[in-house]
């Protein structure tokens, strides 16, 4: 009966992913060859109807103007959602001004394809009058902007308060009448944003797994230390949900020689450019991953491999990012906490994203699936699913639930499965969970099933650290 049961719940959770993909534009930019194919397979990957896939005509570079923004991107898409009757809004008369009003709005969020720009530089001739133009910028992401499409009549300089931010209900009307929910899938390369297509459908069945890294600062400067709780508290949400853990509070970040593997979830800041574990030639991201480092111009460009995070972290294998394309100041960027927090509620990525985000017409995007779910299955239904598909990840599931365990029943499970699965990760963590020559013991029998070289030097550290401690374990 239990296992009926998780099926339902399973069948649930695919009717209600449906439905948001009956309410995503998907808008592609026809002057990017490799732009139209990607909105086509991703559509077809989801099942958005065909009707809703948008063309756009726009230069092919990230960077555009505001006149190429409003008569090449914005206008275009705006004329698709009213001709196509998603989106309805009528005149009114507010003191004695024609103002255009949004009467209803069939669309959750569009979904902007490699090749669509991505940030609008900024204008000086658009300044409002009498106003200084640094007090009132108005560079901002392509994305940031179109979440305004359903209101008019909004100044365009300077970020304006995002109405769903911290709210806990989902995205729905009448908040869809205030603003959009808009994303992208961009990267490095067309292959690579196939990739995260393929892995975001992939772990929205079996689930994310792997182990979560949290790089804070040890900050304390008034004005900067929030960075930190944030970044503390998603580590917390992780640990509360089973996951290994790691949380780094030196002002340093992790070196390139720190024995990082199987990333599944990464927060971290404060440098300009990708660095660490994630320049070496052999690091990989767990599929489905999910990693965001606080800086800046961390997204000042995506279409890169080398500069800034976000197009980096996704040519090594995430799966979803997000950053800034111009200085959004630390405390209108995405709050770390709450978007994984959201995230692991079972929201879509891009809802997730919207939650954690103070500000619109600013700086942010959101790169990866909009309707990404990486906690869409819970871990009872994770468990079924990968042991009836003889999936690899089986072993991450249980090491959660051997973290959700008691310490007793963590140590008999973890020893059951780890000899069952022959698991290099369960039996590293039975050596976490013990000491002195059992721990070293379940070390060696660790290495003994792996030949990667960062978990073989993690567990010769942790062997060494073991026998300092416990002289006698030898």
């Amino acid at each position: 009966m239990f296992w009926m049961l998780v099926i339902l719940l399973a069948a649930c959770g695919v009717s209600v992913a449906e439905d948001w993909a009956r309410q995503v534009v998907v808008v592609y930019n026809e002057r990017e060859p490799e732009s139209r194919p990607l909105a086509e397979y991703y559509a077809k990957r989801r099942g958005i109807p065909t009707n809703q896939i948008c063309a756009i005509r726009a230069r092919p570079a990230e960077t555009i103007t505001r006149c190429e923004f409003n008569e090449e991107v914005r206008e275009p898409i705006l004329r698709f959602l009213t001709h196509n009757g998603l989106l309805t809004q009528d005149v009114r008369v507010v003191d004695g001004k024609p103002v255009m009003e949004t009467l209803s709005n069939r669309v959750f969020c569009l979904a902007l394809i490699h090749g669509v720009p991505l940030r609008v530089e900024s204008d000086g001739t658009v300044a409002p009058a009498g106003t200084k133009l640094e007090l009132f910028r108005n560079e901002a992401s392509v994305d940031s902007e179109l979440a305004l499409l359903p209101v008019h009549g909004l100044p365009i300089a300077g970020p304006l308060r995002n109405p769903f931010f911290g709210s806990r209900a989902d995205f729905a009307p009448p908040m869809n009448r205030r603003m959009l929910l808009v994303g992208r899938l961009d990267g490095p390369d067309a292959l690579t944003v196939r990739r995260m297509i393929d892995d975001a459908l992939t772990v929205e069945r079996y689930g994310l797994h792997g182990r979560a890294y949290f790089d804070a600062r040890g900050i304390q400067d008034k004005g900067y230390s929030e960075g930190d709780e944030w970044i503390k508290s998603a580590y917390h949400a992780f640990r509360d949900a089973g996951y290994e853990c790691e949380l780094d509070e030196r002002p340093e970040l992790f070196d390139e020689n720190y024995p990082m593997t199987d990333v599944a979830v990464y927060a971290g800041w404060y440098a300009a450019s990708v660095t660490g574990p994630f320049i070496r030639p052999e690091f990989k991201f767990r599929p489905g991953a999910v990693a965001y480092h606080i800086h800046s111009a961390s997204a000042c460009s995506v279409r890169t491999r080398v500069a800034g995070w976000v197009g980096p972290m996704l040519a090594k294998g995430a799966a979803a990012s997000m950053g800034s394309v111009y200085e959004p100041y630390l405390s209108m960027t995405p709050h770390v906490d709450i978007f994984f927090r959201r995230l692991l509620d079972g929201r879509p990525f891009i809802e997730a994203g919207y939650g954690s985000d103070v500000a619109l017409s600013w700086q942010t995007v959101f790169v990866g699936d909009p309707l990404y779910r990486p906690f869409a299955a819970s871990l009872d239904e994770q468990l079924v699913m990968l042991k009836a598909d003889n999936r690899p990840e089986l072993e991450w599931a249980w090491l959660r639930k051997v973290n959700l365990s008691v310490r007793e029943e963590a140590l008999k499970l973890c020893r059951a499965k780890g000899e069952e699965l022959r698991s290099a990760v369960l039996y590293e963590k039975l050596g976490d969970l013990q000491s002195g020559a059992v721990a070293v013991r379940a070390y060696e029998q660790a290495g003994e099933h792996t030949a990667d070289a960062v978990t073989l030097a993690r567990l010769a550290i942790k062997r060494q650290r073991t026998l300092a401690k416990y002289p006698k374990s030898e």
